[in-house]
């Protein structure tokens, strides 16, 4: 039997915008990391220790910008990878076109549904208790793009995957999921 595979990437709609807030971040981050630097310095050679809480409101105020741009970072200048061979998919986050994070794999054969998103038949799936919801892009969808649904049960982990791809993704699953999951709407 052949192998097949088949990749495609989707970028969110403001992807060159998320760019430059990934890059504000970071300058924002080294900045507030200078300054706590300097800050302990200055305090360690300088102030006498009655002035100890003060000094620890500024570190603690430091520290929280530098983890709330680090947290905003995080989320900012991604793009998501559908990887599919032979069988087997995997959904992967890029963040800042170097760190890559898997966020579900799973085997062709564990989908029990796929379908348009926000039809009749993804509500009652989303409803399902002890489910995992997946949105890959995570902020808005590109708007002429059509976005899908892909519900998995995957080593008793229940996954439901909404994403932008286009319809050949979709063909691959369907081909290797030996079922009719496809939904009735569709």
């Amino acid at each position: 039997m052949n192998e097949i595979g088949y990749e495609e990437t989707a970028f969110p709609y403001d992807y060159s915008r998320q760019k430059v807030l990934y890059i504000i971040c970071r300058v924002l981050i080294g900045i507030f990391i200078t300054a706590t630097v300097l800050f302990a310095i200055f305090f360690v050679w300088f102030v006498d220790l009655s002035a100890w809480l003060g000094a620890l409101i500024i570190a603690v105020w430091l520290a929280g910008n530098i983890t709330f741009f680090e947290l905003v970072k995080a989320r900012l200048y991604c793009c998501y990878d559908f990887i599919f061979i032979t069988g087997d998919v995997r959904i992967i986050k890029v963040v800042n076109t170097k760190k890559r994070k898997k966020l579900v794999s799973f085997d062709s054969k564990d989908v029990f549904q796929v379908g348009r998103f926000e039809s009749e038949t993804y509500q009652k799936i989303k409803k399902t208790p002890n489910i995992k919801v997946i949105y890959a892009p995570t902020n808005k969808f590109v708007a002429d793009k059509p976005k899908y649904y892909i519900a998995v049960n995957s080593e008793g982990v229940k996954y439901l995957v909404v994403l932008e791809c286009t319809e050949n993704l979709l063909r691959y699953i369907l081909q290797f999921s030996g079922k009719t999951v496809l939904e009735k709407e569709y």
